[in-house]
């Protein structure tokens, strides 16, 4: 047995608006130290019912700790919120997730976030998630990620329970998303999508939105690039990076993750930006045991970048973006990078990742790809 599990999606033209629908009383404003001097968090406060009340959480960082993703929680308590709504990347969505389940759960901690634990959610709140970026996935998935400053690595919590609610997908969002970060969040939606299709765990469900997912970013993406305010392809690649990141919350990451976590948490690196490095390494690595399936995604790629393999479509793809394809490229000194390498080893090895990737892959393997990630590799 099985389960598939999806929020209610708004989707389109004026979707915000919809929250005008709901009976929300108090709302927790979840969003990040960028976004808090944009007029974004306004035009969420003004979709609000009349006569609700809000509250703003604006200081959350790209790469958040717990600390930081906590650090308001006794005022939230203390406003007694029936909403929590997530406005910004995943870092942003995932802090209201983890705000919502501890205003919820004041006697766990998020390290008991996980999927063989009923947490009982839902008594006090709900959630809502609002991308303002086309990648993470995180407004259809039932993850977070935070960064364990110390270890210098991520952790992944995990539980059904978490999921939004509702998804909101308005193109207005995204219409002013700057090229770096469409770019870079646009390559997160590609892993996804890819890496959700090969899992351990896939299934029907999980690769129909795969390929759907995958066929509108990739139809649509390019054109963004280059008239970023086409309203009509920035919601196909909206919309497809939610289908990649239904995808793999259904079926979950594989090896590129794994190794894209443990590089970003250590070296401050925007998360699309590592995980781009890493996936077509990892694509050969798999290409053994799921090349017929990687084959059926590579004839979704446009002409001007397929390649033979699915690899040499992607590395194509991203090369045409300005995309690092190294480490190296990405800034990261060689000195510092190999005295790190160990490190980089033991925290991709403890990556949930690994455990749905379809190649065994242990820590020989893992030393190998990002020995070869550095220095580049096609």
């Amino acid at each position: 047995m099985w389960f598939f599990r999806a929020p209610t999606i708004i989707f389109g033209e004026e979707a915000l608006s919809y929250l005008a629908s709901l009976p929300i009383r108090k709302a927790v404003i979840v969003t990040d130290r960028h976004l808090r001097e944009t007029e974004t968090p306004q035009k969420v406060r003004q979709a609000l019912p009349e006569g609700s009340q809000s509250l703003v959480v604006g200081d959350i960082d790209d790469e958040p700790n717990l600390e930081q993703m906590t650090h308001h929680l006794d005022a939230i308590r203390t406003f007694e919120p029936d909403w929590f709504i997530g406005v910004g990347g995943g870092s942003s969505i995932d802090t209201a997730k983890i705000l919502f389940f501890l205003y919820e759960r004041p006697d766990l901690t998020v390290y008991d976030a996980t999927p063989l634990v009923n947490l009982g959610l839902r008594k006090k709140s709900r959630l809502i998630a609002i991308p303002t970026t086309s990648g993470t996935g995180s407004e259809c998935s039932w993850a977070a990620v935070l960064t364990e400053t110390t270890a210098k690595r991520k952790h992944e919590l995990a539980s059904p329970e978490i999921i939004p609610d509702y998804a909101v997908l308005d193109p207005d969002m995204v219409i002013s998303l700057p090229a770096e970060q469409t770019k870079n969040t646009a390559v997160d939606a590609i892993t996804h999508a890819i890496e959700g299709y090969v899992s351990n765990w896939r299934n029907p469900f999980s690769d129909a939105f795969s390929e759907k997912g995958l066929e509108l970013i990739l139809g649509s993406l390019p054109g963004v690039l280059a008239e970023p305010t086409n309203r009509k392809l920035r919601a196909n690649v909206h919309i497809g990076a939610s289908m990649a990141g239904l995808s793999f919350s259904n079926s979950q990451i594989g090896l590129a993750h794994a190794l894209g976590h443990a590089l970003g948490a250590r070296f401050k690196l925007p998360h699309g930006k590592t995980v781009g490095i890493f996936l077509p390494l990892v694509v050969e690595f798999n290409s053994p045991v799921c090349g017929d399936r990687y084959a059926r995604l590579n004839a979704l790629f446009p002409e001007a970048y397929r390649a033979e393999s699915l690899a040499g479509s992607v590395r194509n793809l991203f090369r045409a973006m300005g995309q690092a394809s190294t480490v190296s490229e990405a800034g990261v000194g060689r000195a510092e990078y190999f005295a790190g390498l160990e490190e980089l080893v033991s925290s991709a090895s403890e990556s949930t990742g690994l455990a749905t990737n379809p190649r065994d892959a242990g820590t020989t393997e893992l030393r190998e790809l990002l020995t070869r990630a550095y220095g580049g590799h096609g």
